[in-house]
Order: C-alpha cells, then structure tokens, then sequence
C-alpha cells in the first residue's frame, strides 16, 4: 500500500498541478478503486487535497516534508557515493563544481590516495568560468552555440590539460536537476603523465555512470547519458 501511496504522489510534476481520477489511473496504471481509497488516506494525512471540481492536487503536508528536506540537504552528502564510486575505480582525485554567475566553486571533493596527486583545488575555492577545467561544460550546456559546443553536448565529456595547473589533466561530465537544466559537473583530475589516452577512455566511461548516478539522485532524467558510449 505505502508503495503504491507514493506511485499517486509521484503523478504529480510540474506541467500539471492537478489531476483527475482518470488522469491518476492512466499514468500510475493502478485500479481505480485502489486510488479512490489510498487517496482518502492521502488526503486524511495531508499529502492530497481534493478539489471542488474534483482534481486532485498535492497537499500541505508535501510541502512541509520539502521545507525539512531544505533544511537537512547536504550536497557533499548526495554527492559523496557518485564521487566515491570513481575515486575507488581510478584512484583520481574527483570533485563537483557547480556554477555561481560567471564563477564556478567546488562543492565536493574527494582525493586520490595516491603520493602524488592533483592537491591544487579545494571544497569552497572559486575560479572564473573560463578558467575551470570544465568550462566547456558550462558553456555548452547553457547554450554556447558553435561546432565545439555542438560537439560537447553529443558527447557530454570536456578534456582539458594544464588549464587550471601546469601539470594537471581532467576530464569533465554535466550533471542536470529535477527540471533537465545544468546543475554541475563531475571532475576527475591527476597528473598529466597518468592520464594516457587507454585510461582515459576508461575514465569516460566511469564518469558518464557517476554523472548519471548523481542526476538521478538530483530527481533528474539519466536516460540524458543512454546514447552516449566509450
């Protein structure tokens, strides 16, 4: 009953507020009798509000639970399992940058265990957009138009080499939110003597899985990354 309770909330989005009895059955695919009686216990609770017209719309107690998620969210904690995930696979230092006007900060990092290592950016260091290692990132996924930007966006990966430090190469993966718009990316850096053309092909691959990880644990589409193969 709880899981199909929460299949009734999960009808709801953004292109539409308020739905039908007929709305309800034909995207849960649940009985109609089932969601008549699951929605009085909603609506009892707080979470469903029925309407005079008849529509179901999203009750106060939803709105409450969101208010206590603002409080308790933590990025670096959402984060930390994609992010983790790779580190273990690469041994790379790998970070979140998320953009800030025309800056992007990093949010998150976790180091490679490795003596030497990519130790130059740190959680709350800020850096000018065109001076990120994903830059490219940014740009083509808030509409830069061009064919390098055309490119980016066919194959969701940014390469760069000694942008931010001399010796250090990263790879780089957009990350999206609840709405498909550009949250962040996902960086995987180290020197540029390990970061050879086999393991970096590896590494996009890894990254694709982390960023498709992450955007789904934002409430985002992963399905973004499908057609995209290394």
């Amino acid at each position: 009953s709880l899981e199909r309770g929460l299949t009734i909330l999960m009808a709801f989005n953004s292109d539409k507020d308020a739905l039908s009895l007929a709305d309800l059955f034909e995207i849960t695919g649940l009985n109609k009798s089932t969601i008549l009686r699951l929605s009085v216990s909603l609506e009892n609770m707080g979470f469903l509000k029925r309407r005079r017209d008849g529509l179901f719309q999203l009750g106060m107690s939803v709105f409450m639970l969101g208010q206590f998620h603002k409080r308790s969210f933590s990025i670096a904690d959402l984060a930390d399992p994609s992010l983790r995930g790779l580190v273990e696979t690469f041994d790379e230092s790998v970070m979140l940058m998320v953009p800030d006007n025309d800056n992007v900060i990093c949010v998150q990092k976790i180091e490679s265990s490795k003596a030497v290592r990519d130790v130059g950016l740190k959680v709350g260091d800020s850096y000018k957009l065109d001076r990120c290692a994903a830059s490219g990132v940014f740009r083509a996924f808030t509409g830069e138009q061009g064919d390098a930007f055309d490119q980016i966006r066919t194959a969701m990966i940014v390469e760069s080499r000694g942008v931010l430090f001399t010796e250090v190469a990263a790879l780089g993966c957009p990350v999206f939110d609840l709405d498909g718009n550009l949250y962040g990316a996902i960086l995987i850096s180290g020197p540029q003597n390990r970061f050879t053309r086999k393991i970096t092909e590896k590494m996009k691959g890894g990254l694709i899985e982390a960023a498709a990880d992450l955007t789904r644990r934002l409430g985002g589409d992963p399905a973004i990354y499908a057609t995209v193969k290394y």
